[in-house]
Formats: structure tokens, C-alpha cells, sequence
């Protein structure tokens, strides 16, 4: 059965938000204002504030169908997801289902997932992403198996401790201070998958391995002041 992403409300009930709903029981209860006075004020049904003054407590009720995972089982997941994208190895919208059935099946949690194929539906994804909004879908930029295992605290401690030795014994300026990097242009890149990541991160990295074919490699070094001094290309 078809069902939409986007529901359009019907009628106007639970219309309301649970800040509206405190703010009226506060008024009531606290302030002494009229029931009938306050439903007007915040557009809440009279009996919904009656009942909840009886029964002294605020409750609201979900309407829709109630999600395979709980909040906190949402927020293990997200963080997972994010977990995998800061290691270089980020999920895609495909391998995220698959990873929701298996964690379903690992919770014995009752699901209505695609048991032939192992996947969540779409319709899960979307709605999971909708109430987890810290991941977002992003495109990410190879980086090689050796730069993911040279750069780490110890590596990157180390080079800063060596680079502000050198500047202190030799007393360089800053003109005389360069940056030299390289890339390399595979004739056999392939372009690399939408993963998920922290939404408002620039860049996302991901972890490639080096394929057959040939690299053109091409060296730029610059200043401090931001002047291209030399090119270099090599090609195969």
C-alpha cells in the first residue's frame, strides 16, 4: 500500500505542541485563569485540559504510526553513522538500510523490513533522517589508505614539534617559508558514492585503494604569502 512521506493534516486535532499545552495547564493551574478562557487563548480542545488537570500530568499522544526504533535506539544509530563518516568510511542510503535490518534483528524489535532483500524500506529512511537531523547526505573526497593511517594525534604532534624546532634554530621568515603539496589524477578514478555525514561539515572523507591505471602527478608549492612559485606535472 502506498503511503506518503509528506501527510498533510486533516483536521486540526493535537493540532497544538507540548509548549502550548504546558503554557495552558500553567495558566489554569498556576495563574487561576478560566478553562474556557485559556482554550480560546491557546486553541486546545476544553476536555483535553480538563483531563489532563485530573490526571496532573502532561502527556502528549504521537499521532501516525509509531517508529520501529525508540529515540534512544535512533540516537545509537545516528551516532554509529557519524561514528563511520569521521573514520573515513561512510554509509550509503543503501548500506544505512541494510544496517537498520540487522540492527532490528539484533534487538528483536517487530519490523515490517523487506525480509527477502534484508533492507528497510525508503519510507523508513526518510522518516529517519527527518527526526535525526544531524546527518545529511554528502558527496566524499577520496583519501588514500596511507593518509588516513598517518594522520593521527601522535603523527600530527610530532610534525609540529619538529616544524617548530627548525623555525626557532634557524630563525626563518616568513617568505622563506613554503608549502609544497601534490595530488594525483588517476586515468581510472571512479567517482565515489553519496554517503551519509554531519550536516554543516565542509568535507567528507573516504577511504579508497589504489586501482590499475596510470597517475598523472602534479606538485604545487606556495609561500606563506600566497604566491604560486613553481608547477610541476609528471606525466605517464
Amino acid at each position: 500500500m502506498y503511503m506518503p512521506r509528506n501527510y498533510v493534516r486533516k483536521t486540526v486535532i493535537n493540532s497544538y505542541n507540548k509548549e502550548s499545552l504546558q503554557n495552558a495547564l500553567n495558566a489554569v493551574i498556576n495563574d487561576g485563569r478560566k478553562i474556557r478562557e485559556v482554550r480560546r487563548c491557546f486553541n486546545i480542545p476544553e476536555s483535553t485540559l480538563r483531563k489532563k488537570i485530573s490526571l496532573n500530568q502532561l502527556k502528549t499522544s504521537r499521532l501516525g504510526r509509531k517508529p520501529v526504533f525508540t529515540e534512544e535506539l535512533e540516537a545509537e544509530l545516528t551516532e554509529y553513522v557519524l561514528m563511520l563518516a569521521k573514520l573515513f568510511y561512510g554509509i550509503t542510503p543503501k548500506k544505512l538500510r541494510h544496517l537498520a535490518y540487522r540492527y532490528a534483528d539484533e534487538k528483536n524489535i517487530s519490523h515490517n523490513f523487506n525480509k527477502e532483500r534484508q533492507l528497510a524500506g525508503k519510507d523508513w529512511l526518510y522518516g529517519f533522517l527527518k527526526r535525526n537531523p544531524k546527518i545529511s547526505l554528502r558527496q566524499p573526497e577520496g583519501t588514500s589508505l596511507n593518509r588516513i593511517a598517518a594522520f593521527n594525534a601522535d603523527e600530527t604532534k610530532r610534525f609540529y614539534s619538529n616544524l617548530k624546532n627548525v623555525i626557532e634554530k634557524f630563525k626563518f621568515q616568513a617568505n622563506r617559508i613554503f608549502n609544497m603539496d601534490e595530488t594525483g589524477l588517476t586515468t581510472v578514478q571512479k567517482k565515489c558514492p553519496k554517503v551519509y555525514g554531519p550536516k554543516g561539515v565542509k568535507k567528507v572523507g573516504a577511504a579508497i585503494s589504489a586501482e590499475r591505471g596510470r597517475t598523472i602527478t602534479a606538485v604545487f608549492l606556495y609561500e606563506c604569502f600566497r604566491i604560486l612559485h613553481s608547477t610541476y606535472v609528471d606525466l605517464p
